[in-house]
């Protein structure tokens, strides 16, 4: 047999080599568009920005949201619990919801007691932070189970999957839309890897773009990730669920410095010196970014313009995007017309265009047409108050960066995002499925497991050693000579010291998805998340160590409501803002 040198490669340098041939081992990821829906067929404008599906016999559409720290998938049926106080009827809460499942008109429905007898997970988070009446779900929701068909693809149709249906109001009605849980136990990941349709479970996401001229689609990818979707180098870190990080889906990143940048190309802080902000990556959450409200008033002074306190809740907008701050946009006013670069501590510094921050003010209409206010514009920043609440960047942030997440691997990797509808999917295969007989017929970038310390927890401050389950990017595939691998010579992780000390340190990886703490507190307001004892803290070290992988560096991070007066539906002209011309 000839053996053949394994490549050792990242994840951004797998165009230098060639895809073995198809086989039974051969396991394309999967896309599913993230995009423009119209929920209702009967109303034109009905818009809602999600992922299609069809469930049930026949099949009914709705359209879900991606959920990272959900194990299980989450519908709602005739009883939506929408917030009557901001959604005025069942039409505008059908359109917020991606329109109701429902169960009693599916011949395929099977009801069980509950979701964990329906083959559900059994533990969702009881995380500070996340909603708090996720726990709850478990035991007081409907249970069953119903086919759902994934982006039209008859290779994604799952026959008995597992449904839960909420019987109680635990996102409080604005976080809208189903939930699609792609978290560390995910019942779909599960099942998609014991079908054999992807090889680990793993999820990519980029957002795309929205309220311009031109809108992009967006895309979730189901066991890899998008390629053309990247840009440059890519930075990778573990999973930690713990509670020291105070991030519920695990995804805890620290923000040295946001910028905004003039259109003529000045660049000014919104941080004093020495200052830096933890945050959690939520995906589906509806704003940029959550940050103390120290933030916003430094925004203020530097663009030398005031949010408005006559609409929403002193100006919070109470729409689609709740909790953002709200400007005028009438000719005798200003808004600011300029970008942001948000920079981390890993390295990465993204640009997020003006498009896709400082937005129209859109809502769901009595008749269930999505419109916007030419009156306002929103700010897709909420200001927290000084209590100790997480910081978070929400789905705007996957505007301008593209994030993977490997539960098989223990981690999560960002890049750059590429805004383009051009599209080339990349496997990646968990390191315990890498020699399961597939040999060189498997393609893909192969994830080493990061390291399970049980007997740690990661905290601000520590200096631990790097596990070599942090460095991504081992790849089994490449074309030699002309002939295609025939054996697989072995599998090695790189292990090397970090260098220098870092300023922030995961000494190990402590997966608690156990934690049942029910000390969570839920204010009725988006911009009142349980507190987790974060802070902004000084930093004199701006980023980690680099770690050299074969000539890569890789860094890790070890440490009473008005309505406008103007209405204007969503159909575009040049100069408007809405679904553009693919409707």
């Amino acid at each position: 047999m000839i053996l053949v040198h394994l490549a050792v490669i990242t994840l951004t340098s797998l165009s230098q080599f060639s895809y073995a041939a198809a086989s039974k081992c051969y396991s394309q990821p999967v896309a599913l568009p993230l995009k423009d829906v119209q929920v209702l067929p009967k109303v034109k404008g009905s818009y809602m920005r999600g992922i299609p599906v069809k469930v049930g016999t026949p099949p009914q559409d709705l359209v879900v949201m991606p959920w990272a720290e959900l194990n299980n998938t989450w519908l709602y049926d005739y009883e939506a619990y929408c917030d009557n106080s901001i959604i005025w009827n069942d039409v505008i809460c059908a359109v917020r919801r991606g329109e109701y499942f429902y169960e009693n008109a599916s011949s395929t429905y099977q009801q069980s007691s509950d979701i964990r007898t329906a083959g559900g997970a059994t533990v969702e988070t009881g995380a500070k932070g996340a909603e708090l009446g996720i726990p709850e779900l478990l035991s007081t929701s409907l249970g069953g189970t119903d086919t759902v068909a994934l982006a039209d693809d008859q290779l994604l149709r799952l026959d008995r999957f597992p449904l839960g249906i909420p019987r109680l109001n635990w996102d409080h009605g604005y976080t809208i839309m189903h939930a699609l849980g792609l978290g560390a136990n995910s019942t779909l990941l599960n099942q998609l890897v014991a079908m054999g349709r992807i090889r680990s479970r793993t999820w990519s996401i980029f957002w795309g773009r929205m309220w311009n001229s031109r809108p992009l689609d967006g895309s979730v990818v189901l066991g890899g990730y998008d390629r053309d979707k990247t840009i440059g180098a890519n930075y990778t870190q573990r999973l930690d669920y713990s509670d020291t990080t105070g991030c519920w889906t695990g995804m805890k990143v620290t923000v040295l410095d946001i910028q905004i940048i003039t259109r003529n190309g000045k660049s000014s802080s919104l941080f004093p010196p020495n200052y830096s902000l933890p945050v959690c990556i939520v995906p589906q959450r509806q704003l940029l970014i959550e940050a103390p409200w120290s933030v916003a008033t430094q925004f203020e002074q530097l663009t030398q313009t005031s949010h408005v306190t006559d609409t929403g809740i002193n100006g919070a907008s109470t729409e689609l995007h709740w909790g953002a701050l709200t400007y005028s946009s009438s000719p005798e006013s200003k808004f600011f017309g300029g970008d942001l670069s948000i920079s981390l501590s890993s390295g990465l510094s993204v640009r997020v265009p003006n498009d896709q921050f400082m937005v129209p003010k859109a809502y769901v209409d009595r008749n269930g047409t999505r419109l916007f206010d030419r009156n306002y514009r929103e700010f897709l920043l909420s200001p927290l108050a000084d209590d100790g609440n997480p910081a978070t960047l929400g789905r705007y942030f996957l505007t301008a960066a593209y994030l993977m997440v490997d539960h098989d691997a223990g981690t999560f990797t960002l890049w750059r995002a590429n805004p383009t509808s051009s599209s080339s999917l990349v496997p990646v295969v968990a390191e315990k499925r890498a020699a399961d007989g597939c040999g060189g017929d498997m393609p893909g970038v192969v994830q080493p497991s990061a390291t399970v310390n049980s007997n740690s927890e990661s905290s601000e401050g520590d200096n631990g050693r790097l596990s070599s389950g942090v460095i991504a990017g081992i790849a089994i595939g490449a074309t030699v000579g002309g002939l295609a691998i025939l054996g697989l010579a072995g599998l090695f992780l790189v292990r090397k010291r970090r260098q220098g000390r870092a300023a922030e340190g995961t000494t190990g990886m402590t997966i608690n998805h156990n934690n049942n703490d029910n000390n969570s507190r839920y204010a009725g307001s988006s911009m009142a998340y349980a507190p987790s004892g974060w802070s902004a803290v000084p930093t004199q070290q701006q980023a980690t160590a680099p770690q050299e992988l074969h000539g890569k560096t890789i860094w890790v991070q070890d440490k009473g409501f008005k309505r406008p007066a103007e209405n204007v539906p969503y159909e575009l002209d040049s100069n408007s803002y809405g679904p553009g011309t693919s409707h």
